[in-house]
This record gives structure tokens, sequence and C-alpha cells, in this order.
């Protein structure tokens, strides 16, 4: 059964993930444990993956409002559920809506294609909440001196400020994510599965 905030549906062309636990969609360690779960069961299916958030947010990141009792159990989760994604077989995507802030931010960054509103604010806040994180996904797509500027000064940047699109992302008007996504998921489907995935190995390497 999954938990409160998480949406799994299995579509003929997808499989679709979708953060859903208003106001912010705020992760909980049961929420992250599903997702690596639900990741880690389709490591044989041949559908991309997309994970999607509400179209006013994709997340706020962990839910700090509601900690954990034990924080290894909480590191450990956010952990496995990034490596989950970087570390899918498949091709993942990620459509990012109005914010992606903390984890969220960086499981966005672990997908194959991230597709972004321009004006989707990004930001790593852990420095002032005491969070030290792993921003290896952030190398995906950032110079060193702006990932500096947000996780040691936690500023707010814009998808347009940080020239995503330069550096491989699919940078779009706000309101077009999950439609610009499922384009590239159908241009996806276009291409043999076993051949994609074999590709996605040497890319990895």
């Amino acid at each position: 059964m999954s938990p409160k905030g998480v949406s799994v549906s299995h579509r003929p062309d997808v499989i679709r993930i979708c953060l859903d636990r208003p106001p912010v969609n705020a992760f909980t360690v049961e929420m992250l444990r599903y997702i690596t779960m639900v990741i880690a069961g389709a490591r044989a299916d041949p559908r991309p993956m997309l994970i999607t958030g509400s179209p006013r947010i994709f997340s706020a990141g962990f839910d700090v409002k509601r900690p954990a009792p034990d924080t290894q159990a909480v590191n450990a989760a956010a952990r496995e559920c990034v490596t989950a994604v970087q570390q899918h077989p498949g091709p993942t995507v990620a459509a990012v809506e109005g914010a992606a802030v903390g984890l969220g931010l960086l499981i966005a960054a672990s997908a194959d294609i991230l597709v972004v509103s321009r004006t989707a604010q990004l930001r790593m806040p852990e420095v002032a909440l005491g969070i030290v994180s792993d921003v290896q996904p952030l190398r995906r797509f950032l110079p060193d001196p702006w990932i500096r500027r947000l996780c040691l000064l936690g500023e707010a940047f814009s998808a347009e400020q940080l020239h995503f699109e330069s550096a491989g992302a699919a940078v779009c008007e706000p309101g077009t994510a999950q439609d610009q996504a499922e384009e590239v998921i159908a241009a996806m489907n276009g291409v043999d599965a076993t051949a994609l995935r074999q590709v996605k190995q040497q890319l990895y390497k």
C-alpha cells in the first residue's frame, strides 16, 4: 500500500511517480522508502519513468515540520532514493514546476532528462538547517561556483538564472513542464527499449 503523498500509475507508455502531498509535496521517510521500492521493482520494466509533482510545485524537500526521531534513518532513506533514481537502468525524466528545494532538487537533478519551468525556484537551504547533503546530482547541470552559492548561502535561483538550458535541461514556459515531459517520453518510446537502456549504461560508465 502506498503512503500518503505518492501516487504511482503504470500506463502502457510510462511508469509515472507523482508527488502529491499538499501544500508543498514535502517528503516523509515513508514516501522516500516507497519511491525507492517502486523504482527497484521496475528495474526490468522497459518503460521510461516519469517523476513529477503537482502543477504548482515539484517538492519543497524533506518535511522538517515532521522530523523523524532517527536522523540516520532519514539520511539513509534520502540517500537510497536519490541513488535509486540515478542508478535505474531505464530512462528517467523529471518534470519540475514551481519549485524544487533541497532533497526535491537532488531527486529531480538525478533523472536522465530534466524538464523544468524557466521560472521554477531552485534552492538548497540545508546549510541553514544544519543538514549536510551529497550535492553530486547538482554537478550534472551546474558548475561549482553556482553550487557553492546554492549550498553555502542557501540562495534561490530560477532555472533561467542558472542557465539550465545550456547544461542540457529542457527549460520550458511555466505550466508546460508536464506536457513537455510527455513529449520526451513519447520520443523515448519511439526508440527500441533495449537499445535505449544499453546506450544509457554506456553514458554513465
